[in-house]
């Protein structure tokens, strides 16, 4: 394929991209080719906001560092260096040639070679294209633009190879349809599917990494169906496939059954946290087993203790995927309580309330409780969102509380004072003073310390 140069002026230009164009300028100005590469010239294409900008360049790394002093080796062994500039830091890699796999990952060696090759063992064609900042052209290889254009993700050269060198490409290509609102080309696609049970030869923390990126991103909902079409969900997270088919009760969940739920749940989700999207990911994910039916009037279709069960999972899954316990934890107290708020907290006793509105992770159970709610089509066609705005009453009212109570404790608060601080420590009045006694008093307030004793010893703790 022959190299087609495409003239292309960005508009305006961010002191981030300044910098990056600086590098390259004054690699070109010492002889070598250099250019912006790869996602960031995606973007400027289609004019998104730019974060990262990496460059390649003919020239070697010893040689870039000579040029740069602000410079050190990032991934020696691929030829590539970290440099400094304006106060932003770029990757600039020596265009390279991988030779070999090691572990599906990344190359046993690699070469330097030129633009092109550099481009062709890139992962997709709209990731494989360069711009020359000082000529104003984008250089394409790989008909990467024809693809933007047509708005399509395709793997350079042959799909397969691709694939192998890296099995994280799979969930990858799903994480830019979805970010892009791209359709995948039909031969990616069916290399996918091929490939998808080798998904699981590579780590938990990678696939862990990619998913949350691609759920807590734009489209999420079209990417979990695109996850399941191409066989990727039940290799990963076959406890969501059989989600597909769960009646629910037509008079509470008129939008279908469970997998539909969780994929309206997703959808309505606003720029999500990592916690908050894993925790509506898996809601609800036992109610398969805890389905039973009955002649009730009222309702005849159930899920008693799905709740607690979904929390247990959720946890074993969250776990299977390496994520911290403080992760965790937060996640499964969200998903064990979502059905006392949605239905049950106002025939709670004003104690247990106050106990469950003033939890740490209370925010993001009122989180779930929104998109839980918003997704639960009544009949009508609407969906009922009464409770979600009673708990955030609650809510407030519980933080006001807490905060009288919290001054009422603090006007009580005699143990020490900043005096006793600076003769203690043998300090000056200063803002150190007060942050000690702060802490002092906090601890005051969480009764870890209850006596003048207590709280002095705690001065020379702190000291």
């Amino acid at each position: 394929m022959a190299v087609e140069i495409i003239d292309f002026k960005i508009k305006k230009i961010t002191p981030l991209e300044e910098a990056a164009f600086s590098v390259v300028k004054i690699l070109q100005e010492n002889g070598f080719k250099a250019y912006i590469a790869g996602g960031a010239v995606r973007d400027f294409y289609l004019e998104k906001e730019i974060h990262d900008i990496d460059i390649a360049t003919s020239a070697k790394p010893e040689e870039v560092k000579k040029i740069f002093l602000q410079s050190f080796d990032r991934g020696k062994a691929f030829g590539v260096v970290a440099v400094k500039n304006n106060d932003f830091e770029f990757e600039v890699a020596t265009f390279r040639n991988d030779i070999g796999i090691a572990d599906h990952r990344r190359p046993k060696k690699v070469e330097f070679t030129t633009a092109e090759q550099d481009a062709k063992r890139r992962d997709f064609t709209v990731n494989a294209l360069f711009f020359d900042p000082e000529k104003s052209e984008i250089i394409d290889y790989v008909n990467g633009i024809a693809d933007l254009k047509n708005k399509i993700i395709r793997f350079v050269g042959i799909p397969e190879e691709r694939i192998e060198e890296d099995y994280l490409r799979m969930l990858r290509a799903v994480r830019f349809t979805s970010r892009l609102g791209f359709k995948l080309d039909k031969n990616s696609e069916k290399a996918i599917k091929e490939n998808a049970h080798k998904i699981t030869d590579i780590s938990a923390e990678r696939i862990r990494e990619e998913l949350t990126t691609i759920i807590t991103g734009q489209n999420r909902k079209e990417a979990l169906v695109c996850l399941e079409s191409l066989g990727l969900l039940k290799i990963i997270l076959p406890e969501l496939i059989i989600l597909k088919g769960v009646t629910q009760p037509p008079e509470f969940h008129s939008e279908g059954d469970v997998w539909t739920h969780t994929l309206l749940a997703m959808e309505s989700l606003d720029n999500p946290s990592a916690e908050l999207a894993w925790t509506v990911l898996f809601h609800d994910i036992a109610k398969p087993q805890t389905q039973g039916f009955r002649d009730h009037p009222k309702s005849k279709i159930t899920f008693f203790e799905h709740d607690t069960q979904s929390a247990q999972m959720a946890g074993r899954i969250l776990d299977r995927l390496k994520f911290s316990n403080a992760f965790i934890e937060s996640c499964i107290w969200a998903i064990s309580q979502h059905m006392r708020i949605v239905n049950a907290f106002r025939g709670m006793s004003e104690r247990k309330q106050k106990k469950l509105f003033t939890h740490p992770h209370i925010q993001l159970l009122l989180d779930l409780t929104k998109a839980d709610l918003g997704a639960s089509i009544r009949p009508n066609g609407k969906p009922e969102t009464e409770m979600y705005f009673e708990a955030l009453k609650k809510k407030d009212q519980f933080e006001k509380q807490a905060s009288q109570e919290e001054k009422q404790q603090l006007k009580k608060f005699t143990l020490i004072t900043g005096n006793d601080i600076m003769e203690k420590l043998k300090i000056p009045a200063s803002p150190k003073v007060g942050e000690i006694k702060k802490k002092i008093e906090e601890a005051f307030l969480e009764e870890k310390i209850t006596t003048r004793e207590e709280a002095l010893e705690m001065i020379r703790d702190l000291k």
